[in-house]
Parts: C-alpha cells; sequence; structure tokens
C-alpha cells in the first residue's frame, strides 16, 4: 500500500512528529512519504498530487481544520478516485481524534495510521463545504471563532473553555426557523450543533451517541424554548451543561435552518462559514476512514 502524510506546516515541524517519522521509516520499515502544506490551498493541491501519484491511503497530520481542509479535497474528487484517509492528530484541540481513540502519541498514532484497516464513514455538507465531525451555530461558533490563535498554542482546548467564560454574559440567543426531518419549530436558542461525531470546541461532549456510519445526524439544540423534544441532561462538565441543564436531540439525515438575522457564521469543525440559510445533507459512506477497532464512533449500521 502506497501511504502519503500530508503534514500541517504550521505543526510539523514538532520534535515529536519529526521523531515519530523517523522512527517509522528506521525500525517499522516503512518508507513514509510526507508532503507539507504552507497554505489552505496546498491541501487541495496535494491530494490531487496523491491521486496522480496513486497513493491508497493519505493521513492528515494537524488538528481539526486540517481534517476538515482534507476531507473537502477528498469529497470533490470521484467517489472511486478517493484514497482512504488516516489521522494524525497534531492539532489544539483534536476533537475528533479524541472521541474516536485515536492516540495522542504521534509515533502510536503513525503506527495505527499505517497499520489500521479503513471503515466507510458519513459525511456531512452544507451548501457545497463539507465536514467530518460538527458544524455548529451559536455560543459554539462564536467561541471557536473568536479565541485567539496564540491563547491556544498556551492553553491548548482550555483556551476555548476560557474564551467562553469571558463570552456568556453578553452573548445573546440566535432566532429562526428549523426543519428537522419531519420536525418543523420556530424560536430561539443559544447553540445549535449539527453532530457526524461526537465532541468539538476543545472536548464539549455534544452528541454522546453519534455514530460516524449510521446515515443520520445527531441534532443539538441548547434552548428554553417549550418543544415537543425528548430532553437530554447536558454533561456538566460543559459550559453548556452548566448554564442550560437540558439539551434536546433529534436524529435525521437533513436539516434546514434559517436564522431571523442573515448572514449568520457557522463552524464547520472549526473553519467559519457564513450563509444566510443553511440546509444540511449526509453523505453515508462517503469516505473510508482508518480508526481503532475499539472506537465508539462506528457501529451504527450494525
Amino acid at each position: 500500500m502506497k501511504i502519503r502524510l500530508i503534514l500541517n506546516g504550521a505543526k510539523g515541524e514538532r520534535s515529536d512528529v519529526q521523531e515519530a517519522i523517523d522512527w517509522v521509516r528506521r525500525y517499522h520499515f516503512f518508507a513514509l512519504d510526507v508532503r507539507y502544506t504552507q497554505e489552505p490551498e496546498d491541501f487541495e493541491r496535494l491530494i490531487h498530487d496523491a491521486v496522480r501519484d496513486g497513493i491508497d491511503r493519505v493521513i492528515a497530520g494537524g488538528g481539526d481544520g486540517t481534517l476538515n481542509l482534507i476531507v473537502n479535497a477528498l469529497m470533490k474528487l470521484p467517489a472511486k478516485q478517493r484514497p482512504e484517509m488516516a489521522i494524525l492528530p497534531i492539532g489544539t484541540a483534536n476533537d475528533f481524534a479524541t472521541a474516536a481513540f485515536i492516540p495522542e502519541n504521534p509515533r502510536q498514532a503513525l503506527i495505527a495510521a499505517i497499520d489500521g484497516f479503513a471503515s466507510n464513514v458519513d459525511i456531512g455538507e452544507v451548501s457545497e463545504r463539507y465536514f467530518l465531525n460538527v458544524a455548529s451555530g451559536g455560543f459554539g461558533a462564536v467561541v471557536t471563532a473568536e479565541t485567539p490563535p496564540e491563547l491556544k498554542e498556551i492553553l491548548g482546548g482550555g483556551a476555548y473553555a476560557l474564551t467562553g467564560l469571558l463570552k456568556l454574559f453578553d452573548f445573546q440567543p440566535i432566532y429562526g426557523s428549523m426543519k428537522i426531518g419531519e420536525f418543523c419549530f420556530e424560536g430561539s436558542a443559544f447553540a445549535i450543533a449539527v453532530c457526524n461525531g461526537r465532541q468539538a470546541g476543545g472536548g464539549m461532549v455534544l452528541a454522546p451517541e453519534a455514530k460516524v456510519d449510521d446515515g443520520l445526524f445527531d441534532i443539538v439544540l441548547y434552548t428554553l424554548d417549550n418543544l415537543p423534544i425528548p430532553a437530554t441532561l447536558a454533561p456538566p462538565s460543559s459550559i453548556l451543561g452548566w448554564l442550560l441543564p437540558f439539551k434536546k436531540i433529534l436524529r435525521a439525515s437533513e436539516v434546514e435552518f434559517i436564522p431571523e438575522e442573515g448572514p449568520r457564521q457557522i463552524n464547520l469543525d472549526g473553519e467559519p462559514y457564513s450563509a444566510d440559510s443553511f440546509r444540511f445533507t449526509l453523505h453515508p459512506g462517503a469516505l473510508s476512514m482508518v480508526l481503532p477497532p475499539d472506537t465508539p464512533l462506528l457501529g451504527g449500521n450494525r
């Protein structure tokens, strides 16, 4: 199998990452091919290069934003041309990798990425933009967008919690109409998350039962409005859990949200995206991804 590691240039020079690459080449007897990015636009070019070179599997080296860029580049290819995808989590929060049980240690993560087997996973889309993990709007989107990069370098995922506390008291709920499958409502929400994966924002577990192979989004609403949806106790360790004791979860493969005052900004795996309205659709089994055999994210179709 021909495997290529695509490294986010901002993280690629880390000593532990370079040591892991060297160890794999020396002692795991695998001539790992590596490419580095400098700009976001490099990801699409490097994916096209990988297809041209007959690469069977690409390893995404970076955080959730890097995963998003590589997923978007892969999804623009015809399905039969898409290489398998694996993950080397070396970002700030690594929310998807953490929920998937991918090792934090770069050497262990690389070995798993090289030796592991791929499974088909679902991919979300909104207005021709794709996401692997979570699309969030409202409070979570503001926190993610306004957390300074310098603070993330110092505190890691804790930077999101600190920014959240600072933004907590001056944030206004968003108002609009939403259609989730056959369910429609109009009202306000402090936060909205359309989840393929389970957590975002530096460790906040939004959809604890979500699977990436069940063909459904887990749609999470943090709202005080009286909606005919079963309420679920939020994890008390999260900011949203303390602020709004109950969250509401539905499952559907299509979601439409029209904010009253557009355009609004949402985050797709932490990457900002603005529009007047948002229509989310799910592409079942669109990518082949290497995940640990004990990952809780698989099993939706078993």
